[in-house]
């Protein structure tokens, strides 16, 4: 019997399977961070040929080893951890990278992944069944710098435009941060929302500006380049924020119900900007502050004459371990030489985000009494 002719189309077949690489292996699902009702927290990273993988970057802790399953999956627990938002990394053979499982990042210099701890009861930055408030996004023409720049705004819960003017606070973020470093890490609204519902503060407005020039991604911060970049941020305040927020918020003009407050190189901002012009601001904080440096007397003329007239608080916190601690002290060292009244507030931690959004809350239950 004759064989049977093999259709070509079949020997190409053939060849283009055999030639074809195996499909990789598909990862599993896993789960990370998983966060257990004992405010444990374990971290998972599928990393099948990696030779060592570390938990890193974690506010308040050290660095740990993480092991390795025959699934390829390395996984640490840690714990259990203090009611807080954490922000974390993994290190890879030496390499750094975030969770590829946690869509929630903090945006720096570099990334970080963010996994909360909740506290019972919640604390003041969690989310609660309150009224809320509204965080509003603007993009605006920067007349002073001519560059278009975001502006993020909350107004409190039950705010209408036409209703009675409300205090208002600029608050400021740090070096590397974008705009909205305030609402997407520090919670700022969700602060003001609990404090409020608590009846702890009153309504009021919060203006979240951007604080680079330029960002500090395309080059270092040189003394130089800070000190016009400063200078550039606070025309940019003074001469266009502030306006388009007065024209279009309900908020007070008056330099008693306004406030300036940020964290480190927010902190030094508001402390330039708000002792220069006691005229606009007379409650000023600052958050492990970049403080003022050099001539002091010069920078600040007359400053304790003008204080005790003008100013109704200038609050200062810093943590005992903050790698800044020691132009705080000096700042405030300054400070009490001259007399100038002020709240000096050392606190365990050190540069972080968790004792910011801590310090926020206080500043927010301390002005405009």
């Amino acid at each position: 019997m004759p064989q049977r002719a093999v259709p070509m189309i079949a020997i190409l077949s053939a060849l283009l399977l055999s030639a074809t690489p195996a499909r990789a292996q598909q990862p599993p699902n896993i789960l990370s961070p998983e966060v257990h009702p004992d405010r444990r927290v374990t971290f998972r990273l599928y990393a099948p040929n990696a030779e060592a993988v570390r938990l890193t970057s974690m506010e308040g802790h050290e660095p740990k080893p993480m092991s390795k399953g025959a699934d390829g999956v390395w996984t640490v627990t840690v714990g259990p951890l203090a009611p807080e938002i954490y922000s974390y990394a993994y290190e890879i053979d030496g390499a750094p990278m975030v969770d590829p499982r946690n869509p929630d990042v903090k945006v720096w210099l570099q990334l970080n992944s963010l996994v909360e701890v909740p506290g019972d009861p919640p604390r003041l930055h969690e989310v609660q069944n309150v009224p809320h408030g509204v965080v509003h996004m603007h993009t605006y023409r920067s007349k002073a710098l001519d560059l278009t720049r975001e502006l993020y705004v909350y107004t409190p819960p039950g705010y209408e435009p036409g209703g009675a003017a409300l205090p208002v606070v600029y608050l400021l973020h740090g070096n590397g941060d974008l705009a909205d470093a305030w609402t997407s890490v520090g919670r700022a609204h969700v602060i003001a929302d609990n404090l409020i519902a608590q009846k702890k503060i009153g309504p009021l407005v919060i203006v979240m500006p951007y604080g680079h020039v330029r960002s500090p991604r395309f080059g270092p911060m040189t003394p130089d380049v800070r000190q016009q970049n400063n200078d550039g941020v606070r025309r940019d305040l003074l001469e266009d924020v502030m306006p388009f927020v007065e024209s279009t918020y309900g908020v007070s003009r008056d330099a008693d119900r306004r406030a300036i407050v940020g964290l480190s190189m927010g902190g030094g901002q508001s402390l330039s900007t708000g002792l220069s012009r006691l005229d606009l601001f007379r409650w000023i904080g600052a958050f492990s502050a970049g403080t003022p440096q050099g001539n002091l007397d010069a920078l600040f003329p007359d400053l304790a004459a003008r204080t005790a007239k003008d100013l109704r608080l200038l609050w200062i916190a810093c943590g005992r371990s903050d790698f800044l601690l020691e132009r705080n002290d000096a700042f405030h060292a300054w400070l009490t030489e001259r007399g100038i009244e002020h709240e000096y507030t050392l606190t365990e931690g050190g540069h972080e985000w968790p004792l910011w959004r801590r310090y926020l809350g206080e500043f927010l239950q301390a002005i405009f009494r």
